[in-house]
Order: C-alpha cells, then sequence, then structure tokens
C-alpha cells in the first residue's frame, strides 16, 4: 500500500503517540489504531445486537405477562 496523506498536525499527532505508547514506528501506531476501532466497531454492532434481542424479549414477555397477571393475583385468605 502507498502512503497516505495527513496533515502537519496529524503527523504530529502520531509521533507523539509513537513516544507515548514506546511504538516502533508511525505506521505501527496507525496499525495499533486500526486494531482498536476495530475492536470498537464489533463491541458496538454486539451492544446494539443485544439490545435489538432485549427490546424483542421484553415485548414478548409483556405480553406473556399480561395474559399470565390474572391467575396469579394473591386473594386474601378466610383468615384475615
Amino acid at each position: 500500500m502507498g502512503a497516505i496523506a495527513v496533515s502537519k498536525k496529524e503527523e504530529q499527532q502520531i509521533e507523539k503517540l509513537r513516544k507515548e505508547l514506546g511504538i516502533a514506528s508511525k505506521s505501527g501506531v496507525i496499525r495499533t489504531a486500526l486494531e482498536v476501532l476495530e475492536r470498537q466497531s464489533q463491541e458496538e454492532k454486539l451492544r446494539r445486537e443485544i439490545q435489538d434481542s432485549v427490546g424483542r424479549c421484553a415485548s414478548a414477555d409483556l405480553e406473556e405477562n399480561k395474559e399470565l397477571f390474572p391467575a396469579g393475583v394473591a386473594r386474601k385468605s378466610r383468615g384475615e
């Protein structure tokens, strides 16, 4: 792959991170950043899938609870 055009400011940011993180090269910083972004993207996708699943199950549970609720109402016993 060829070179990536970055501004002077971005190049300075990359160099600063390279030194702070002890990464041997600027391309190593980019690779590390890509790995982090990919992991975050996968985690966010999983989070959305879980939320969607919970939403679907919650609707079904709500309907089931509505059907079961009348049968589960506690009644006072005669001795109370």
